[in-house]
C-alpha cells in the first residue's frame, strides 16, 4: 500500500465512521484549546505589563504576588474558578492518553472490520504508558520551548535570552528529530501492548528501516496540521472583534446579560474549533495507524528459504521483533 492509498483509505474511514470517532478526537481538543487560550491570554497580559514594553520589571515573585492579590480581593469567585480549573486540568491531563489509545485501537478494529466496543477499555488500560510517552515527548516539544523562552525573556531580559537562544534552538531541533523517530511508539504501545522503552526502540528501528515512507507521511501530516491550525486561529480570532463589540453593547444595557452573551458566544467558538481539531485528530491517527499496519505487516511476510542441495523450497515466517 503506497502513501496515496493510505491517505485515501484514512479519509474514507474518517468520513464513514466520524460520528463514532469524533468524540475521541474532539474532547481532548476541547480541553487543549481551552487551556491554550487561557495560557495565551496569560502570556499576552504578562508581556504587556513587562519591562519589555516600558512597564515595571516582572519576575516570578511579581507574578505570584499579583495572583495572590486577586485571590484576596475575590475569595468566593476564586473558589469557583479553582473548582472549574481543577476539572479542566483533570480533563486536560486524563483525556488525551485515554482517548488517544482508544482512537488508535478503534481505527485498527475498523480496518479489520471488527467491533470497537472494547476500544475504550483498551484506552484506559494503556493510560500509564501513553501518559509517560506524552511526558517524554512534551518535555522537548515546540510548545515547551516557547514557554521556556517567554519566561526567560520576561524574567531575565533580552541579553540572557539571546545568550541561551542557541541552546533552546538545539533542544528544539533534538525534539523535532525525536518526535520523528518516535512516530510509531504509541502504536506499539496500544496495538502490541509493548512497554514504553521497548516501543520507543521498535519505533526508531521501524522509522529508519522505512525512512522514505515515514518522511512522506510526516511531512504530509505537518502540512495538514498547519492548515488546520490556521483554520482554528481564524475561528478563534476573527470573532474577537465581534466578541468585543457584543460585550460592549451588552454590558452597556445590562451587566449580567453581557457576560452571558459573551460566554455563550465564546463557548460556541470553542466547540467549533474543537470539532475541527477532533476531525484532524481522527484523520491523522488513521493515516498513522494504516501506515504502521502496512509497515509491520511487510516485516512479517513469509520468507522463502531455498534448499540448494535438493531444490526443495520451504516457507518460514519472519520472527516478530
Amino acid at each position: 500500500m503506497n502513501v496515496r492509498d493510505i491517505v485515501r483509505k484514512a479519509w474514507q474511514v474518517t468520513q464513514v465512521h466520524l460520528k463514532k470517532l469524533i468524540w475521541y478526537g474532539a474532547v481532548p481538543a476541547f480541553f487543549g484549546t481551552l487551556v491554550s487560550s487561557v495560557y495565551l491570554a496569560y502570556q499576552y497580559n504578562a508581556f504587556k505589563h513587562s519591562a519589555l514594553f516600558g512597564h515595571q520589571e516582572m519576575s516570578l515573585f511579581k507574578d505570584i504576588k499579583t495572583i495572590w492579590e486577586i485571590v484576596s480581593v475575590h475569595p468566593k469567585l476564586t473558589v469557583f474558578f479553582v473548582i472549574i480549573g481543577f476539572l479542566v486540568f483533570a480533563g486536560y491531563v486524563l483525556t488525551p492518553p485515554i482517548f488517544r489509545g482508544t482512537l488508535i485501537h478503534a481505527l485498527m478494529r475498523i480496518k479489520n472490520y471488527e467491533s470497537i466496543s472494547d476500544s475504550l477499555e483498551i484506552g484506559v488500560r494503556r493510560f500509564f504508558p501513553m501518559f509517560e510517552f506524552a511526558i517524554i515527548t512534551g518535555s522537548f516539544s515546540i510548545v515547551t520551548i516557547l514557554t521556556e523562552s517567554s519566561f526567560l525573556l520576561r524574567w531575565w531580559g533580552a541579553n540572557v535570552f539571546f545568550i541561551l537562544l542557541p541552546i533552546l534552538l538545539f533542544v528544539g531541533m533534538v525534539g523535532l528529530i525525536a518526535s520523528f523517530l518516535f512516530a510509531y511508539s504509541e502504536y506499539f504501545i496500544v496495538l502490541q501492548d509493548k512497554r514504553l522503552i521497548e516501543s520507543i526502540k521498535e519505533s526508531v528501528i521501524l522509522v529508519i528501516s522505512n525512512l522514505r515512507k515515514t518522511i512522506l507521511i510526516f511531512i504530509l501530516i505537518l502540512l495538514i496540521s498547519a492548515r488546520v491550525i490556521l483554520n482554528v486561529i481564524l475561528i478563534l480570532f476573527i470573532p474577537f472583534g465581534v466578541i468585543v463589540l457584543t460585550s460592549w453593547l451588552a454590558t452597556t444595557f445590562l451587566h449580567t446579560i453581557g457576560f452571558i452573551i459573551v460566554g455563550l458566544f465564546a463557548l460556541t467558538v470553542l466547540v467549533v474549533a474543537s470539532y475541527l481539531m477532533g476531525l484532524f485528530n481522527v484523520f491523522s491517527t488513521a493515516v498513522w495507524v494504516f501506515t504502521f499496519d502496512a509497515l509491520v505487516g511487510k516485516q512479517n511476510v513469509p520468507i522463502k528459504d531455498v534448499d540448494l542441495g535438493g531444490g526443495h523450497i520451504k516457507e518460514e515466517k519472519a520472527p516478530n521483533k
